[in-house]
């Protein structure tokens, strides 16, 4: 871990979690999914998750529109009401937490994600922590919290664009939803 201040990135302990392979397999697969059509919907699901660390911010991240004084709780059912019906999901144990409008969405989402997550597999410790260092609150800092990478295999994947391409898509599917709904409702036109 010499040269490598993870601490610094908000990580006291890297590689600490030990995965087992079936934990290993799940990194990059969608852990928790909620239907989410009604506020009852949103509260609920708020009431579970909201105190996960990365849940409120993870989905304001990519909605400027949100208030960033949102309590945690009260940011599933802004976003609800910003965007309309949708799923609400975990992607992966130790990755972000997506709000999509569609099942396709949420495959994009995940292949964006997961791509992410074999690269930093197969990546080296100093380009993991030289790309984790670009972004605050990386999802590679999240992933180096576990043993997740396979060393000696090399790599040579920007991860930096892997991950900037994740919180891209997912930022323009939370803008396009939102501009939608608003035109909906601007235009009289009902909501799904």
């Amino acid at each position: 871990m010499a040269g490598f201040d993870w601490p610094a990135l908000g990580l006291p302990t890297p590689r600490a979690v030990r995965l087992s392979p079936a934990q290993r397999s799940r990194l990059a697969h969608m852990t928790e999914l909620r239907d989410i059509t009604r506020p009852a919907d949103a509260d609920r699901a708020a009431a579970e998750f909201a105190s996960e660390t990365q849940f409120a911010g993870d989905l304001r991240r990519v909605r400027p529109w949100l208030a960033p004084d949102t309590p945690r709780r009260a940011v599933l059912a802004a976003v609800l009401h910003a965007e309309g019906t949708g799923f609400l999901a975990l992607l992966g144990d130790y990755g972000p937490w997506v709000y999509a409008a569609s099942v396709r969405d949420l495959q994009v989402l995940g292949g964006a994600y997961g791509a992410l997550v074999q690269a930093a597999h197969h990546a080296p410790e100093d380009a993991v922590y030289a790309a984790a260092a670009q972004r605050p609150d990386s999802l590679l800092t999240r992933l180096e919290a576990t043993d997740h990478r396979q060393t000696g295999r090399g790599g040579h994947a920007d991860l930096v664009a892997l991950e900037t391409g994740f919180w891209h898509a997912a930022a323009v599917q939370a803008q396009t939803r939102h501009v939608a709904l608003g035109r909906r409702r601007a235009g009289g036109t009902p909501e799904r």
